[in-house]
């Protein structure tokens, strides 16, 4: 019986991955811990299956000798140490592109709020202000995404995601990345490979699909935002990390910006964050999501029946999908 220490709630499990394969036992961990805890509460653990913000560090990881897999729920793994693992013969693996759509699906629905400035829409209303609400958007006007020049950063599989449904609005797209896209699907829809001076120059929205790396942390700072369009609207799907939280705090309390976020740094964040600090203007041009983009129903059944195969190929001595440590 190969022993599976969880790291999230034994009802999330039940709920969306409640076909679990026969030959493995389940114990859930809470969490947060310390490291000490952890290596406690992870003896004797074939599997580690945690979710892509847990950290999972070097001295829990040489700690359990019997540990042949760390599993991701999700995308991210960068809260675990890789070398660690390979050091060790573990294998990391996360379930690439498993929520590639969902996460896509978000970023247009933020896009379309932040034109439409949806949330301060609601909120007004639902205060009993729709006269005064309904006039002011007379005056101050909202636009259309069709047509708009969207710039991403990043075209991994959910910014190809984003790419498609972009497409079928009408919008104009660019982007930048280290890697270029296939010409084949540069052609397909019309998306233009340019860097990021010309994204700035020219974008009426920008939106970021990178992963946390020494490069892109603070990748949004006051420096970038100086060179973007004025009400440019920034869109970040991806990681808080990657954005300057005072930079940007203090881009949307000028009105030189616009921003739709679903992710922020830290997380969880404090009460005195400074996008929670924002002047009321800067409040209208900020609309956010608790880091849901990639977690539907939907997606989350894709990823404990990707994880659970890994599982399998693990117990049964064969490489796992999606590793990301090297091994």
């Amino acid at each position: 019986m190969f022993k599976v220490k969880c790291t999230f709630p034994q009802q999330h499990v039940e709920k969306f991955g409640k076909n679990k394969p026969e030959g493995f036992e389940f114990e859930y961990v809470k969490l947060p811990c310390s490291d000490e805890e952890l290596i406690e509460k992870f003896n004797g653990a074939d599997i580690i299956f945690c979710g892509p913000v847990d950290f999972i560090r070097r001295d829990v990881i040489k700690s359990l000798p019997n540990l042949k897999l760390i599993q991701s729920l999700g995308v991210g793994y960068d809260k675990i140490d890789l070398e660690a693992a390979k050091e060790n013969s573990v294998y990391v693996c996360n379930n690439r592109a498993v929520n590639a759509a969902s996460v896509a699906e978000h970023a247009v629905l933020l896009m379309l709020a932040c034109l439409k400035n949806l949330a301060y829409a609601d909120s007004e209303i639902k205060n009993g202000k729709f006269n005064e609400v309904f006039k002011e958007f007379r005056v101050k006007g909202h636009t259309e995404l069709g047509g708009k020049t969207v710039g991403l950063v990043g075209v991994g599989a959910i910014g190809k995601s984003v790419v498609k449904f972009l497409n079928a609005f009408g919008c104009k797209l660019m982007y930048t990345d280290v890697i270029r896209c296939d010409k084949e699907f540069e052609e397909k829809y019309n998306l233009k490979y340019t860097n990021y001076d010309e994204l700035y120059e020219k974008c009426d929205i920008l939106s970021y699909h990178v992963p946390v790396q020494p490069e892109t942390i603070g990748l949004v700072n006051k420096n970038s935002i100086a060179k973007m369009k004025d009400n440019v609207i920034i869109i970040n799907v991806a990681r808080g990390e990657i954005v300057n939280n005072e930079d940007l705090a203090e881009a949307l309390n000028s009105g030189k910006v616009i921003a739709g976020l679903d992710v922020i740094a830290p997380e969880p964040p404090e009460a005195d964050h400074p996008l929670f600090r924002l002047t009321e203007e800067g409040k209208k041009r900020l609309t956010m999501t608790p880091h849901m983009a990639g977690t539907t129903d939907d997606a989350f059944m894709r990823m404990y029946s990707w994880s659970y195969e890994n599982m399998c190929r693990v117990k049964n001595g064969e490489k796992p999908n999606n590793i990301v440590n090297g091994l």
